[in-house]
């Protein structure tokens, strides 16, 4: 019977034990570790671990403890292993993780105080902290530095799925059938070129969430040549049968045809602010035209909504006779015709005016 080892609240160091006991809060730190795994003696152990990470050099230590016991080590992480506790069960010769469970990886972080050499100092800390972090990773997982090094920086959290898949973790607990989690990739009774041919018919109709139920419709039309067939003949699978036989490769292929379904309207969500875009992008999420199809019908009716303007204007300075208005050279140039001129002005103001409420106010 391997002995259990519970691993929750902050990892910190050995001083500071006394301020959590004071307080009445979970801890684990090195010398406790190190304490459980001597009385353990050689015998194999779980670690059932629920941490929120803490002390780096501290989480490096008991790293060691761990990697160097003798007996096997099954780390299961029953609520959250984040920050230094995501590196300290890499120590473990197995990680399991609850469906419910999360991991958490990121850079490393500190407060300096001082001067700009101060402050160097305390960067360049913290890039070789980060790089050391990554050795962990890199011998459970195999990705490399660079690619750990880029999931630090972004913080990344990861739900049991995505930690089996990046490799951070080997199970999810409790999946004793591969049903949250497979390792094949071809989902057995059918071939990849079906499940190929099933996925693009599934996207080209454009699912959405609202229509989830056509998709038994598409499954079974018979005159099809993307139709699926169970291994009684060549009668049809119908929606009820492919879920109860294949129900990893329909919530696959949902999911793609949902997130897919989404993406779309977010693209055209964003054209929202385009003028005279909302009857376009109405009518296209109905009928599943895509943001391109409904940016070309905007340039379009844009264009020919400039065109007719133009004639407008056209027709409107023909219409107003304005061409017919004649410049009078006066017969002596001392002599200024005053009331000639007041009617020109009156004349291009009316013009002008008129224009104005045509147009409501558009040139």
């Amino acid at each position: 019977m391997p002995k259990k080892i519970k691993i929750n609240g902050d990892i910190i160091g050995n001083g500071d034990a006394w301020i959590y006991d004071w307080l009445g809060m979970d801890y684990i730190t090195p010398s406790i570790l190190d304490q459980q795994l001597e009385e353990a003696a050689g015998e194999d152990i779980e670690l059932y671990v629920n941490s929120p990470g803490g002390s780096v050099w501290d989480g490096g230590e008991m790293y060691v403890s761990l990697k160097e016991y003798p007996g096997k080590k099954i780390a299961k992480i029953t609520g959250v292993a984040a920050s230094a506790a995501s590196f300290f069960v890499m120590a473990a010769d197995e990680v399991h993780i609850s469906p419910t469970g999360e991991m958490m990886i990121h850079n490393a972080a500190s407060v300096t105080r001082g001067d700009k050499n101060d402050h160097l100092s305390g960067y360049n800390l913290l890039k070789s902290t980060d790089e050391g972090i990554t050795n962990a990773y890199i011998l459970k997982t195999g990705k490399s530095r660079e690619e750990l090094l880029d999931l630090m920086n972004k913080t990344t959290w990861m739900n049991a799925q995505e930690a089996v898949k990046n490799g951070f973790a080997d199970s999810i607990l409790f999946d004793e059938g591969k049903v949250l989690v497979t390792n094949s990739a071809t989902p057995s009774g059918l071939t990849p070129e079906v499940i190929r041919r099933l996925k693009n018919k599934l996207l080209k109709e454009q699912l959405s969430i609202e229509n989830r139920g056509n998709i038994s419709a598409i499954l079974t039309d018979s005159k099809s040549d993307d139709t699926i067939v169970n291994k009684e003949g060549n009668k049809p699978m119908d929606f009820k049968e492919l879920q109860e036989k294949h129900p990893d490769l329909v919530n696959e292929i949902m999911t793609s045809a949902i997130n897919a379904e989404r993406s779309r309207i977010a693209a055209l969500n964003d054209l929202a602010d385009a003028p005279g875009a909302a009857p376009f992008i109405k009518d296209a999420i109905t009928n599943g035209e895509t943001a391109g199809d409904v940016a070309m019908k905007i340039i379009k009716a844009s264009a020919e909504r400039v065109k007719q303007e133009g004639e407008n204007r056209l027709e409107d300075a023909q219409n107003s006779n304005v061409a017919a208005v004649k410049t009078k050279e006066p017969a002596n140039s001392d002599v200024n015709d005053a009331a000639e001129e007041d009617a020109a002005i009156e004349n291009m103001v009316k013009y002008a005016t008129e224009l104005i409420n045509k147009k409501g106010g558009r040139f």
